[in-house]
């Protein structure tokens, strides 16, 4: 029993459009030493994400050579400095690529780019500073470490976000703009997403179905990736820890006279885990192998044209063994491959921004199911997954009113040997946004925006959202919002079937499922309380009617354990978060506290595997000079319930977990350097219901050029 092969056609497209650009880069390398210049690595950081308008559309106030900062952000300055950037406008109208803008932009709350501080909604972002220094190796592990957020393994091994206590089937993953594919019981995983190529992480909490639809009742996870700048940049890393896990990491762009590439590869690997005790033959957490491959190309035609585009190639093979209770053992692999590719326009004028772009993705999994010293239970899986989607957008200027609005486009399609019969639908989409500035210096910013989606096996949902931002004074900024939210059912909570013998339990689908409606409001406010100290607060509230949850179906006399999808009624989560950072020098601590009640109305208990309380602390050291980081963290998740038994009331609660990590690292001024670090330093976890992996130390090196 083996692997099809029929999926080398992924490999031979995303191989023939890697050589091209990396054809394209080699010479515009020898072109660079042709004339001897030599540009510094900061010249490749990243620029503004994609997704928004350009910065001739941003306010007078924000143009290039303004000296306006906002005081709500003046403490991060240690990330990236608030303000805006003249190096920025200079190159695009000498039509070359734009520097690094010293505000930090933001695209993924209104659909277009926003400085982070006068954002009218609430929006979180993890920067490349923060990815590096605390060594995460994946999109997982970054959120890992903020409050409220909730990064959980499912039944399948697959981790997902649980944002306000709202499940991963409700939080939208995009890409540079682009939605992703490929989810296993509501779980798109996230380990899959190596930071190789990642600028910085957007995360808006909240209902975000206003702008994006179905898939963001719970909030947005926005990946932007890295841009090749002026000049040529390379940077590696090699790590290894001490469970002989390893990860290898190259990126070499360069960019000249408006056009720009970038060519990045990553490779991990690690063995099973085992986290029982010695004799236990299933393992904990699956061995991996990853081999990541992108390519990404940008042209900046004078200060009005902006192309972009980029092709994306992940080979990922998990391999685990699962032991069942009758003594039977089953070696269990999925080799998942998925290709994507991107292409954008974008035009920006003096009042006007049109922004046109489109994607394809095509996501691949064989699941290999092998009984050892037996076929009589084994199994042979292939579920093939695509999507292609179309969008544009425009965005005008009208006085005080920025007004914007587009329409997207997709078609998305499912088979696999785990539903009852292929999946496939088309949705369309139409929004409209109006950002609407009161008041005097923008001190009062309205932003009301509406969505309506044609889906071809749901029929037609609104989704209506107003959003506020108020400076009430120096230092002190209120946000506000109020949204109602949809999400359809997908395919494979509408037809999977999915039999684990070896564990004892069929995971299946429910065509009967109805579509899920939310109401939900957000309540944000930041102090500037000093110049080293910043605090924020911030209270939600969602009520969902018709929620689709994971449940234990009742037994059909096979004694299987079987699980299923429902509309479990009526739902509820609310709480509070809130976080503080002071910076002093070359320290900083940050602190966050997130309070979550995620209740099941109906059944009148606490929603599952849901925390109601989670803390972290960060602490850090960063010597610029020396070219020396240190980085510490600690984040403590309290019990989560789940219901084993046959009382519905009767939950068995996790242990409290207790996550220490970290790290330092020195870079000499040649651009080598070198780290070592920690994860799990009290080694929280175990082998049932919190699978984490176990503690480890590893070492590596690093260059910078």
């Amino acid at each position: 029993m083996g692997f099809s092969t029929s999926s080398s056609q992924l490999r031979a497209i995303s191989t023939l459009v890697l050589v091209t650009m990396a054809a394209m880069t080699t010479d515009a390398m020898a072109d660079r030493a042709g004339h001897g210049t030599n540009s510094p690595s900061s010249g490749d950081a990243a620029g503004a994400p994609d997704g928004g308008d350009a910065a001739a559309l941003r306010r007078p106030g924000d143009a290039a050579g303004a000296d306006r900062r906002d005081a709500t952000v003046s403490s991060r300055a240690d990330d990236v400095p608030a303000g805006s950037s003249p190096s920025a406008e200079a190159a695009a109208d000498a039509g070359d690529l734009p520097d690094d803008a010293g505000e930090v932009i933001v695209v993924t709350g209104t659909r277009s780019e926003t400085p982070l501080s006068s954002s009218p909604v609430v929006t979180e972002v993890i920067d490349r500073k923060r990815i590096e220094e605390s060594g995460v190796q994946t999109v997982s592990e970054a959120l890992t470490l903020r409050p409220g957020l909730w990064v959980d393994r499912g039944i399948a091994g697959t981790t997902g976000i649980t944002i306000q206590g709202l499940g991963p089937q409700y939080s939208l993953v995009l890409v540079d703009g682009a939605r992703q594919i490929g989810r296993t019981d509501g779980y798109l995983d996230l380990e899959r997403f190596g930071v190789e190529d990642i600028e910085q992480i957007e995360i808006v909490r909240g209902p975000s179905s206003a702008l994006y639809g179905a898939d963001a009742l719970g909030g947005v996870v926005n990946i932007i990736t890295r841009r090749a700048k002026n000049g040529f940049a390379f940077d590696a890393l090699g790590q290894v820890d001490g469970r002989l896990a390893s990860d290898t990491r190259a990126r070499l762009a360069y960019g000249k006279a408006g056009v720009g590439g970038a060519v990045a590869a990553e490779l991990r690997r690690g063995d099973p885990v085992r986290r029982g005790s010695a004799d236990d033959v299933g393992t904990t957490l699956d061995g991996y192998e990853d081999r990541h491959v992108t390519a990404r190309g940008v042209h900046q035609r004078l200060e009005r044209w902006r192309f972009d585009g980029s092709v994306d190639y992940l080979w990922r093979d998990l391999r685990g063994v699962d032991a069942s209770a009758t003594g039977a053992t089953f070696d269990r692999r999925n080799l998942v491959e998925n290709a994507t590719g991107q292409a954008s326009a974008q035009y920006s004028g003096d009042r006007t921004a049109v922004r046109v772009s489109a994607d394809a993705s095509i996501y691949r999994d064989q699941y290999l199911y092998d009984q050892r010293m037996s076929d009589a239970l084994d199994e042979y899986q292939v579920t093939d997954e695509h999507l292609v989607e179309g969008s544009a957008q425009v965005i005008r200027q009208l006085g005080q009113h920025r007004a914007l609005v587009g329409g997207e486009l997709l078609r998305e399609g499912l088979e696999s040997d785990r539903l009852a019969m292929p999946g496939v639908r088309t949705r369309g989409a139409v929004f409209a946004q109006d950002e609407w500035r009161l008041l005097r210096d923008d001190q009062l910013i309205v932003v009301p925006a509406t969505r309506v989606d044609f889906d071809t096996q749901f029929g037609t949902h609104t989704t209506p959202r107003v959003a506020a931002r108020w400076q009430t004074s120096k230092g002190v900024v209120l946000r506000g919002s109020l949204g109602l939210g949809y999400r359809a059912p997908g395919f494979k909570e509408l037809l999977l079937h999915f039999a684990n013998p070896s564990v004892g339990y069929v995971v299946d689908g429910n065509p009967e499922l109805r579509p899920e409606t939310s109401r939900s409001a957000q309540v944000a406010g930041e102090w500037q309380a000093a110049s080293w100290l910043w605090v924020s607060a911030n209270g939600f509230y969602n009520g969902l009617s018709d929620l689709i949850h994971a449940v234990t179906l009742p037994d059909d006399g096979s004694g299987t354990l079987r699980f299923g999808y429902a509309n479990i009624g009526r739902a509820r989560t609310a709480g509070m978060e809130a976080y503080a950072m002071a910076t002093r020098g070359r320290a900083g601590l940050e602190l966050g506290y997130a309070l979550t009640r995620a209740r099941d109305l109906d059944e009148k208990r606490p929603l599952e595997a849901v925390p109601a309380h989670r803390f972290t602390a960060t602490l850090r050291w960063r010597d610029r000079e020396d070219g020396f980081d240190a980085f510490a963290a600690a984040v403590v998740t309290g019990h989560r319930p789940f219901y084993l038994g046959e009382d519905p009331q009767a939950a068995t609660l996790t242990a409290r977990r207790i996550e220490v990590r970290a790290r330092i690292a020195k870079r000499f001024r040649n651009g080598v350097g070198g780290f070592l670090g920690a994860d799990n330093l009290l080694d929280a976890g175990d082998a049932g219901l919190d699978r984490i992996p176990p503690r480890t130390f590893y070492a590596g090196v690093e260059m910078h050029l």
